[in-house]
């Protein structure tokens, strides 16, 4: 799994990755969907399923760090972690209604539909931003410079910048190939 997270975040193939796993998913599915009950096809399924599974858990929360505007990462993520237990909870709800009324393999039937459906969109969504959230806490002279947020933004490797006085803190999205903490720092200190 970690070679698939470090290819997708160094490389800047988060798309590729994200695309690829969504396409191991389907694979799982429709294997398991017709497994029937042999045994080496059900593992088969079920090693796919969560090598990509396992990926999917790491990958998401990053694109989502990622696409989420500066100052609202909590925001995003907590909307996220919200969607994700009720997405567990509604379909294990409709997985059991499948299983109980029809049986396993339109469970598995149905994930694929849902892969699938999955796969058109991702294939579709555009290369994220490969941007990451920092949190600057400003010194008093630097809140007094109503500037400020204009100096940090033109910055090379700064994508966004939100500026919060009564937080004493300026919210900011680099890319860090081409800045880092320091030099947003320094440049701060000379604000």
């Amino acid at each position: 799994m970690l070679p698939f997270i470090i290819y997708a975040e160094v490389k800047r193939q988060m798309k590729r990755v994200f695309v690829g796993c969504i396409v191991v998913l389907l694979a799982a599915e429709v294997v398991l969907w017709m497994a029937g009950s042999q045994f080496w096809p059900i593992v088969a399924g079920i090693q796919l399923f969560f090598l990509a599974f396992n990926i999917m858990e790491a990958l998401l929360p990053s694109l989502i760090s990622k696409e989420a505007p500066a100052g609202y990462k909590g925001t995003a993520m907590g909307i996220y972690s919200t969607t994700q237990f009720i997405g567990v909870a509604i379909g294990g709800s409709m997985g059991g209604a499948l299983f109980q009324f029809h049986g396993a393999a339109w469970v598995f039937a149905a994930g694929a539909l849902l892969c699938a459906l999955w796969l058109i969109i991702g294939v579709s969504m555009k290369e994220p931003p490969y941007l990451s959230s920092l949190r600057i806490a400003l010194p008093d002279d630097a809140l007094d410079d109503s500037a400020l947020a204009q100096k940090i933004r033109i910055h090379p490797g700064v994508a966004e910048v939100i500026v919060v006085p009564e937080e004493r803190s300026a919210y900011v999205k680099i890319d860090r190939q081409k800045t880092n903490r320091q030099q947003l720092e320094a440049l701060i200190g000379q604000a």
